[in-house]
């Protein structure tokens, strides 16, 4: 009964419910925008606190200014899925090793600047159509999108492999191979989703890798 009446609550007001999400997730985002703005205060990886700093802004803003879904998944798994890919990046301890030679450090904290900075981009492609949970909010094809389907998060991982290759540990390591495993299904359950619209199966014809052009 309870179910039957949160559905019956949501489907009356789904725009009410829609913003009420928005401002929830948006304030999440919005307090790591806090504890950015603080961490610029630190010397050490400022340039690294900054690109963060941008690319948590932009997350919390396109969270406030998404569009509603035209679909959206029911399915306990997808949601569970998406909440734990999302968040279980913070599972990662700064305690470790540097797995590198001093003399390759370096780029391995530019490739974490680089990719965080060019997810900020992988953000704005996707705009409005921005989201957790598996939906559709309308189909994009340009920018990153014309390269591969799920770009954010192959720059999400692309920064973690430079974020492990500072603060190597075993930990750490199988956070990010959980993060990989559970990425891959996050996006093959966003797509079984997103195909029921004819857009998005022409659009996979046309890009068809997932995450690294020409390998996946």
């Amino acid at each position: 009964m309870l179910k039957l009446s949160a559905l019956k609550i949501w489907g009356k007001y789904p725009y009410f419910w829609h913003w009420v999400v928005n401002i929830s997730v948006a304030s999440i985002w919005g307090y790591y925008v806090f504890k950015g703005i603080i961490a610029l205060n630190t010397p050490a990886n400022r340039v690294l606190n900054i690109a963060l700093l941008v690319r948590n802004t932009g997350i919390t803003l396109v969270f406030l200014l998404r569009r509603p879904s035209k679909v959206t998944t029911k399915n306990v798994k997808d949601w569970i899925t998406a909440i734990g890919g999302t968040f279980i990046t913070y599972l990662y301890v700064i305690s470790g090793t540097k797995l590198i030679s001093l003399p390759l450090l370096p780029a391995a904290y530019v490739l974490m600047v680089v990719m965080a900075f060019l997810s900020v981009v992988a953000i704005i492609n996707l705009g409005r159509s921005f989201g957790i949970v598996p939906a559709n909010r309308g189909i994009k094809t340009k920018g990153f999108y014309a390269v591969v389907r799920h770009p954010i998060y192959t720059l999400y991982m692309l920064h973690d492999i430079g974020w492990n290759f500072h603060c190597f540990s075993v930990h750490n390591c199988c956070v990010f191979v959980l993060y990989c495993l559970i990425t891959y299904s996050r996006a093959k359950r966003e797509e079984s989703v997103l195909r029921q619209d004819p857009d998005y199966q022409e659009y996979a014809l046309k890009t068809r890798y997932m995450f690294l052009p020409g390998i996946i």
